[in-house]
């Protein structure tokens, strides 16, 4: 799904938890794309079909996390409101080489599965023009679909980029009044434009990470941090539901109050925009393909299980050969410079 920069402690150190919370975030995206998503052939009624189809609510903790992290990163490098263009290349930096390398992917396994002898579906159809729409994740405003069905929630991560870059300098400002302002502001907009393609939808979600950050910086007391929270769940609710409000604040208190780390989650969290990237091409073919071959319920377990490793396993050397690079090109470059190419 959507990915976030890496978080520092005030120590300076990672935030562990925000890392196993990308793990968790991803995985569940991932079991949703592998179990219902794809043509499995679990009954409908079965359990793993009923969990799975509950995997969406991952992407509503990438964008707790995005709500947090960004303005706290924002906040620790000296972020100020003439360093816009630098900190948009910085996000373009590191996001689309990973990003763009997976549309080709698509397009390429795409074009493979439909020369195999036994292919069955429609022939392969290539559209330019939909395609180069997703250079600056311009499908939403066009009618064309994307190529990877995750790709419409970087869409909306990208139009939160282009917002909190200007609105920062109010949500980290030292007056209650202004930051509350904002949020009465935010909030209207959340309830006036609900169209869940665009970002103003989904912003009970990043206001309730912001709400964290503004705590984690010291710029609201626990008095009025769980005041916030309490509001902005209300809000989410009224415009997203019961069950994402809970998920939003629950994901806000983890990242506000636990402290935690495992290896296996640390591992995922550093590579889950990569997987977030590949898994439905990777894994989703998998198992769209061994579903010719296997058949029971043990059996498509063990076809899911295949196609998370192998997704996995596409999604680290996505990591170690694009992603990794697109870091150190977007950390290489500064606040309180010009924007320029590292």
């Amino acid at each position: 799904m959507n990915e976030v920069p890496q978080a520092d402690s005030p120590a300076g150190n990672r935030l562990e938890v925000v890392d196993c919370l990308r793990g968790v975030a991803v995985l569940l995206v991932c079991f949703l794309h592998l179990t219902v998503g794809a043509n499995t052939s679990f009954a409908a009624d079965s359990i793993i079909r009923r969990l799975g189809s509950y995997g969406w609510l991952g992407v509503e903790i990438f964008f707790v996390i995005s709500g947090f992290i960004i303005p706290y990163s924002l906040h620790r490098a000296g972020y100020q409101p003439r360093d816009y263009p630098t900190f948009l290349l910085k996000r373009v930096l590191r996001l689309d080489p990973p990003y763009l390398f997976a549309v080709l992917l698509i397009i390429g396994l795409n074009y493979l599965v439909t020369l195999a002898p036994s292919f069955q579906g429609e022939p392969f159809k290539f559209s330019l023009p939909q395609t180069l729409l997703h250079l600056a994740y311009l499908n939403t405003f066009f009618d064309y679909g994307w190529l990877n069905p995750v790709f419409w929630t970087l869409a909306i991560e990208f139009q939160y980029y282009l917002a909190v870059g200007l609105l920062f300098p109010l949500l980290a400002h030292k007056s209650l009044f202004v930051r509350s302002g904002l949020y009465v502001g935010l909030g209207l907009l959340a309830g006036l434009l609900p169209e869940e393609r665009f970002l103003c939808h989904w912003l009970f979600l990043f206001m309730l990470g912001m709400q964290v950050f503004q705590w984690r910086v010291a710029l609201s007391s626990l008095r009025s941090f769980g005041l916030g929270l309490v509001l902005l769940s209300m809000g989410a609710w009224f415009t997203l539901g019961p069950l994402i409000a809970v998920v939003g604040v629950g994901t806000a208190l983890v990242i506000a109050l636990v402290r935690y780390q495992h290896p296996a989650l640390l591992f995922l969290g550093a590579i889950s925009f990569s997987l977030y990237l590949v898994h439905v091409p990777i894994g989703v073919k998998v198992v769209n393909l061994g579903t010719r071959y296997v058949h029971g319920t043990f059996g498509n377990l063990v076809l899911v299980a295949l196609a998370l490793a192998l997704s996995i396993l596409g999604a680290y050397a996505l990591y170690i050969w694009v992603e990794r690079p697109a870091q150190r090109w977007s950390s290489a470059m500064k606040y309180g410079k010009p924007a320029s190419l590292p």
